[in-house]
């Protein structure tokens, strides 16, 4: 099938790393659409497997499949945004590799984003476990449903979920919205950019996304690589907000937004005994960054410490002056919650 001279609709974006078994399953819904007007970007990140030998299959039999093999290994942050650098669609599309979507996927997200004059346009995914069970995993649309009538910005509420959407080309590459070049936490970066640019989202049901659960997957991983990229991610989200206009609500949200995801990971790292070393240099790295907060810092400091230990917010903060590291290393070990009304 040629896509010469027809207007694309949709750029997906597939990075290709150790995927062989799972590949065919994947191209297989996406050639197969019932959106015929795709691009299909492969990114092959010098994938040891044979999983060359199954999209060449593919692409041998559909002209609209782009093969992009890199000279070296450089993650799916690095890979996805090649994509996004070359790619033609109207929107763009990212797809992970060993997960594969419903065959009306495209044509229900695209038909949805016109109608609506969307710049982003997303449905709902299910959790395909190990043992093949497939179970429906969040009710994220609902809730950004939700909460966009009570008027809350989309880049609060957008910040997973990234492959189940597409996104207006032009917003994209207009704003130079990237992945991070990270191993993790590079698709929380992009949604924070892409929904802070789009503004706009349709609500899609009735097609899905399916997402794979596997012991190879990039997110199953915990090694002390992963918790840099969460700690980095955190960085970045904040010099992010720290450069764009936005009510101050919505600045302290967003930034706790970051702070929590960087505070649930080290609930995974106390499990890691061979990391013990490193949690306290973890902790430090999260205590500097709070120094980014660009308003009052006691205001923040009372925030983070409700539901904590601490009875008093000013005991909390002499604490914090004399032993930073120290306190936010209790502080981390989250004791029963409490109100301000038992402060």
């Amino acid at each position: 099938m040629s896509m010469v001279g027809k207007l694309i609709k949709v750029s997906v974006i597939i990075p290709v790393y150790n995927v062989e078994e799972y590949i065919h399953q994947c191209l297989d819904s996406i050639v197969n659409q019932t959106l015929k007007e795709l691009e299909i970007i492969l990114i092959d990140d010098r994938s040891p497997d044979k999983s060359k030998l199954v999209y060449e299959k593919f692409a041998a039999k559909d002209s609209r499949i782009i093969v992009i093999h890199n000279e070296k290994n450089i993650g799916q942050g690095f890979s996805r945004n090649k994509g996004i650098d070359i790619a033609k669609g109207e929107y763009i599309a990212f797809i992970d590799p060993d997960d594969w979507v419903d065959l009306d996927f495209f044509e229900k997200l695209y038909d949805a984003a016109i109608q609506n004059n969307a710049n982003i346009a997303k449905t709902e995914r299910k959790k395909v476990h190990p043992n093949g069970r497939i179970t429906k995993e969040s009710t994220l649309n609902k809730y950004i449903k939700k909460q966009t009538k009570k008027n809350v910005p989309l880049f609060l509420l957008f910040g997973y979920e990234h492959t189940t959407a597409i996104y207006k080309r032009d917003i994209i590459v207009k704003n130079n919205v990237k992945y991070a070049e990270i191993n993790n936490a590079q698709d929380n970066v992009f949604l924070l950019e892409a929904a802070y640019f789009a503004k706009s989202i349709a609500l899609v049901s009735g097609t899905f996304y399916y997402y794979r659960q596997h012991s190879l997957s990039s997110s199953a991983i915990r090694n002390q690589d992963y918790f840099d990229c969460m700690l980095k991610y955190m960085e970045i989200h904040i010099n992010f907000i720290n450069k764009h206009e936005m009510d101050k609500a919505h600045y302290d949200l967003s930034f706790l937004k970051a702070f929590n995801a960087t505070n649930r990971r080290f609930k995974l790292l106390k499990k890691n005994p061979e990391l013990n070393d490193y949690k306290r240099q973890y902790v430090t790295k999260i205590y500097n960054t709070l120094t980014l907060y660009k308003y009052d810092m006691a205001y923040l400091v009372d925030i983070i410490a409700y539901g904590f230990k601490y009875q008093r917010y000013s005991m909390f903060l002499r604490d914090l002056k004399k032993k930073p590291i120290a306190t936010l290393l209790k502080l981390f070990i989250r004791p029963k919650q409490r109100s301000p009304q038992q402060s």
